[in-house]
């Protein structure tokens, strides 16, 4: 069997600690100041992933926050969200604006766009590339930008197809701590240079930049400052649970393990790429509680 580890210093650190933080708690909304209905569309930051008991290809959860948010005030969920998920696949009526039922006095989040900037490939190659991935940084801050018109025209066709509704579109926490604030990150010592993360957090920076810029243009609200500042200081760096993020798993075949990140032949860490943990950069269950205590306060500052 494989042996699932997480990479760290040493590449046998443990997922699990022996006792849990509490997880970030909202506040129980009375049934008035609550939406009718919440239906949650976009990528993996919304499915769950990373959550864990997925019911299917999209990685949904019971588990995602889309059935944590306003707690027992809301009773009518509708999830989805997709991962891999990309804005056109979004925007498709076959894929999840067909999904939406009806219309009224109901809250629709989504949160897209890490999939069309590349981010998921983009970590992979600065995990296992000798080389430097900051050479791409202009390319990549081409493309974020971008973005923009197509995510105006996906808000546009949420608000046509569930008029009356409270559209709220959510950003992407930064990934990876300030390594002037957080320096010893297991997680990602020996594969994460401080430059290459100062770079993935400036270029989530202008991916939220983006993302409300569209949304103001569109006339929807951003919960993107929210997510950003609930999961600020637990970003992925140790596996620990104060983390609410994952931060990089890999599974080796048992008897192969290097014994650190740095040792790792070019091989096996090519083999990173194709043995990636889909959980790796998502929201572990607190984080899931974090991305609804955003789209709570988001939904309360409207």
């Amino acid at each position: 069997m494989a042996a699932v580890l997480l990479v760290g210093a040493a590449l046998g650190a443990a997922a699990n600690a022996t006792a849990a933080p509490a997880s970030p708690a909202a506040p129980e909304r009375a049934a008035a100041d609550a939406p009718s209905a919440v239906i949650t569309l976009g990528d993996s930051y919304s499915s769950g992933l990373g959550a864990g008991g997925y019911l299917d290809d999209c990685d949904r959860t019971p588990q995602a926050w889309n059935n944590l948010i306003f707690g027992s005030s809301v009773t009518d969920r509708t999830l989805l969200a997709c991962s891999g998920a990309a804005i056109a696949e979004v925007s498709q009526q076959v894929r999840q604006l067909a999904g939406i039922p009806g219309a009224g006095d109901r809250l629709i989040t989504v949160t897209v766009g890490g999939n069309d900037a590349g981010f998921a490939d983009e970590l992979v190659n600065c995990l296992v590339s000798f080389l430097s991935c900051t050479r791409r940084e202009a390319e990549l801050t081409v493309l974020i930008s971008s973005l923009h018109q197509p995510l105006v025209q996906l808000y546009d066709s949420v608000q046509a197809a569930a008029p009356g509704d409270e559209v709220i579109v959510g950003g992407y926490p930064m990934l990876v701590p300030d390594p002037a604030v957080r320096s010893d990150c297991s997680a990602l010592t020996g594969l994460l240079s401080n430059s290459e993360r100062l770079m993935i957090r400036r270029l989530g920076v202008l991916l939220n930049d983006v993302i409300d810029a569209a949304a103001a243009e569109a006339g929807v609200e951003s919960a993107s400052d929210e997510v950003a500042a609930v999961f600020d200081g637990h970003e992925a760096c140790a596996n620990d649970p104060g983390d609410w993020l994952y931060g990089l798993k890999i599974s080796w075949a048992a008897g192969t393990e290097p014994t650190s990140a740095t040792t790792a032949t070019a091989e096996q860490r090519w083999e990173v790429a194709s043995e990636f943990v889909r959980d790796s950069f998502h929201p572990t269950v607190n984080g899931q509680a974090a991305y609804a205590v955003a789209f709570e306060e988001a939904w309360a500052a409207r």
